[in-house]
């Protein structure tokens, strides 16, 4: 068996997943283990004792305003709360849990890193970015989708994944624009997420050298005597100081100057970064906006000066803090902005400092936060972790995220997906078919268990809605801001048995209503 299937994984005729696959097929399983050649094993998660953790059904603290300010952390420095997280996060403190999110030194849960890292463009991308354009379109894409899903869905690290998000729009990628599906994977593991806690310059820098980026704004053709000023443009106006902050078109002309030959390889340099001197305009620049005057023959180095200003800049700072208190509050206070600005510039522009003053001294502050519409990565992250779901994230899921608007990596426009009420308040059918189809189990490959929490909580018939209001809400029953929800719920209940409608469909109807109702579509 093992000499056909060998030759086929050395010459890359097969993936990583189709080759276990192969073998799995010519040697058979033993006790999770699989045969490989001469005593060679590919262990399953079971085999070396790494299980999915079991949930922990807890109510939320009978305490209303308590549960209230938890529940609306949690749906704005997370994904929202998975069961007992709410009553953790109060026994503990919120600015303990914040703190400790901040910090990012907890262990990740080995389930998921064993099924992330089990992900075929994770491998390839680590092993050698070029083999991702081995790799079939569609795979890419779902694949990149399912990383963040699941992390997003199952990880310890719940503030990361919202920064990881947050950074991926910030500087956006099209996926579907030439190579950008190959592209994506290696950007994202070694821009995003290898600085999202790190300081802004370092990151800026990898972006800007990212052949995924360079690819996107058209930057990888940028040459002397004909510069492209895509990169450039987007560079002041999305990535750094912002559109109003007084920089004009001659400034744009002159840093899309300075980028001249930075590009992308082609052959076995095909997804890296290249400085092609020939293609660099060696003039001395002068870029009045930055107090910058680059004498000639800068080289490479003419565009790194330029990064370095742009990350320096106030008017980065300030942009920057006010885009990330609009992520987080809703709101744009304007101490707090210049606090948090503040902060990132005394910090040599340091994200872990720029976000401390916005979530320990404006989260914390119920005052300070306005209503925030989740976006359909949040509905559907949020909706998962409420239930502890076992799911793929493969693309059963990622097609309801698609109907609903936010396919994954599928932005066409720079900006990233928008954050705005307004751009996702009239897609509402979607977001209802994706609680029904999730309640009622129509959703392949991917679980809630309605019974466990009543299980759990030992609840009968009487406790029924409430025990779910409990668990989607993560808020006690008898909250004043639940009275309406749960009026309705009751009533439909009654309703319903009274027809006589079988307890399982009267089980998920509740819990599809719950997950549809206004309550739960927003973030508190």
């Amino acid at each position: 068996m093992g000499t056909d299937v060998q030759r086929d994984h050395r010459s890359l005729k097969l993936s990583r997943r189709e080759w276990f696959t192969r073998c799995l097929q010519a040697g058979g399983a033993a006790s999770g283990a699989l045969l490989l050649g001469a005593g060679c094993h590919f262990p399953t998660p079971t085999s070396l004792g790494i299980v999915a953790p079991s949930p922990q059904w807890l109510p939320p603290p009978r305490a209303a305003r308590l549960s209230t300010d938890v529940w609306r952390v949690l749906n704005r420095a997370a994904f929202g709360p998975t069961p007992g997280l709410v009553a953790a996060v109060a026994d503990i403190g919120i600015v303990h849990w914040l703190e400790d999110q901040l910090a990012d030194a907890m262990p990740e849960d080995p389930y998921l890193t064993w099924h992330v890292s089990g992900l075929d463009t994770l491998q390839t991308e680590q092993d050698d970015p070029n083999e991702l354009f081995a790799e079939p379109n569609e795979q890419l894409v779902i694949e990149t989708g399912k990383a963040a899903l699941l992390r997003a869905i199952y990880s310890r690290h719940q503030l990361r994944e919202v920064m990881a998000d947050f950074w991926a729009n910030h500087f956006n990628i099209y996926a579907l624009k030439l190579d950008g599906r190959a592209l994506i994977p290696t950007d994202t593991e070694r821009v995003i997420r290898r600085h999202v806690f790190g300081r802004f310059e370092e990151m800026l820098q990898a972006s800007a050298h990212s052949p995924a980026m360079l690819t996107y704004l058209d930057n990888r053709d940028n040459k002397k005597g004909i510069p492209n000023e895509n990169y450039a443009r987007e560079l002041m106006e999305l990535h750094t100081v912002g559109v109003h902050s007084g920089y004009t078109q001659y400034d744009i002309m002159q840093v899309a100057r300075c980028f001249t030959g930075w590009s992308v390889g082609s052959g076995f340099r095909e997804a890296q970064f290249v400085f092609r001197p020939q293609w660099h305009d060696e003039g001395a620049k002068q870029v009045p906006f930055l107090h910058l005057s680059l004498p000639p023959n800068g080289g490479q180095r003419d565009g790194e000066k330029v990064l370095s200003a742009l990350a320096h800049h106030p008017a980065t700072a300030h942009f920057l803090a006010a885009k990330l208190c609009r992520h987080f509050l809703g709101s744009e206070p304007p101490a707090l902005v210049e606090r948090a600005a503040r902060a990132y510039l005394k910090s040599d522009t340091s994200i872990r400092a720029l976000l401390r003053p916005i979530l320990l001294d404006g989260l914390t502050n119920a005052d300070l936060c306005q209503p925030v519409l989740k976006r359909p990565l949040d509905l559907v992250v949020s909706a998962l972790r409420c239930f502890a779901a076992e799911t793929d994230a493969g693309d059963g899921l990622q097609t309801h995220l698609a109907n609903m608007g936010q396919p994954l990596y599928q932005w066409p426009m720079p900006d990233g997906f928008p954050e705005k009420t307004s751009a996702w308040a009239s897609a509402l059918l979607p977001r209802w078919q994706f609680a029904f189809a999730l309640a009622t189990q129509g959703i392949p490959r991917t679980r809630i268990d309605l019974e466990a929490p009543l299980k759990a909580r030992k609840g009968g018939e009487a406790q029924m809605v409430d025990i779910y209001v409990e668990t989607v809400f993560g808020r006690p029953a008898g909250a004043q801001e639940l009275a309406r929800v749960r009026g309705l719920l009751h009533g439909h209940f009654r309703r319903a048995r009274s027809a006589g409608v079988p307890d399982e469909v009267c089980k998920a109807e509740l819990v599809a209503l719950m997950l549809a109702a206004p309550e739960f579509q927003w973030k508190g």
